[in-house]
């Protein structure tokens, strides 16, 4: 009894961790289907990186993640609940900033969060508008037409409209696209800073980026799921060979080190006092013990030996078929 008891209990937890579920989703439309089949889940407390080329299928998708289309066939959990169009129940724990932010141009910054926060039912209005503002540096801008301010400042007043009701889940198209270093920088921050109290489903084509705030991703291709799980375990699975990475003094060079497996130098570079080599072996037999022995017995200095995972721009662009 006891132990059914703990089954339970963890099956629930596990079931409580999954706060988006995405089980063999389709949408079509009349001639031709948009996305077929699609299954992943987001994690609570994740941001999860939605990846794919220009029409692979992610902005319907998060469409239907977000009530707005409903599904042909499959089904989209969110929080335990059903995701449909006319579930009005799950509209305030979804904060959605699409690619072109939905603002009011004709409105003042403020005039139109206090619009937003009254239609999903904020208690205090001014209070939580007045916060989000602040949080975003736009209380400078706060009296300013909407359709007068740069494209940084209109990106900034999306996701304020997306977080002033304080939904705990989060859809983010494409939310430092266009804008200034310094802007992508400050929202950057602001959305790990989000990601303590929120669970981020987040789509950009910086794939940088995506590695620095994400640790869950899900690639989709021509409306197919072609990659999906941590970032972690995505980079093992998809990892062709080891690469390694050697430091050895600037004026010294690699000697040949075939003996320990096949390989292919793929970058070669001056980093500080360091003469850097990529190698991409064959195999994943990871010789780094053998091979720094070999090198010092060479007499060379030896500042670098590192095993490195695929860059996320590699696995995209094999799993997308894109790379010739």
């Amino acid at each position: 009894m006891a132990r059914e008891l703990e089954s339970d209990l963890t099956d629930c937890m596990v079931i409580m961790d999954k706060i988006l579920v995405v089980d063999g989703v389709t949408k079509e439309y009349p001639g031709r289907v948009a996305v077929s089949k699609l299954s992943f889940e987001v994690k609570k407390g994740s941001i999860h990186g939605f990846l794919g080329p220009n029409g692979a299928g992610k902005s319907t998708t998060m469409k239907m993640i977000a009530g707005l289309l409903p599904v042909s066939s499959g089904s989209i959990t969110l929080f335990g609940e059903t995701v449909q169009p006319d579930n009005l129940t799950l509209k305030n724990k979804i904060g959605l900033l699409p690619e072109n932010a939905p603002v009011y141009l004709d409105q003042t910054v403020e005039q139109y969060l206090k619009l937003v926060s009254k239609l999903h039912g904020v208690k205090h209005v001014k209070d939580q508008v007045d916060k989000v503002m602040t949080d975003l540096s736009l209380l400078d801008v706060r009296k300013r037409l909407i359709g007068n301010l740069s494209k940084g400042y209109k990106q900034r007043v999306g996701l304020a409209q997306a977080i002033v009701y304080d939904a705990p889940f989060l859809i983010l198209d494409e939310p430092t696209n266009g804008l200034d270093p310094q802007t992508v920088v400050e929202l950057r921050e602001f959305i790990k800073k989000l990601s303590a109290e929120k669970t981020i489903l987040f789509s950009s084509h910086v794939l940088p980026e995506v590695e620095q705030l994400c640790d869950q991703i899900t690639i989709i291709h021509q409306g197919k799921i072609r990659a999906t799980g941590d970032l972690h375990e995505i980079h093992q699975k998809f990892r062709q060979g080891l690469v390694m990475r050697i430091g050895i003094g600037q004026q010294e060079s690699l000697p040949d080190l075939s003996s320990f497996g096949k390989y292919d130098i793929t970058h070669e570079n001056i980093v500080g006092k360091e003469k850097q080599y990529h190698l991409t072996f064959q195999d994943d037999r990871d010789a780094r013990a053998e091979i720094a022995k070999y090198l010092m017995n060479k007499g060379l200095n030896l500042y670098t030996l590192q095993v490195e995972s695929p860059e996320l721009e590699d696995i995209f662009l094999h799993v997308t078929e894109l790379k010739k």
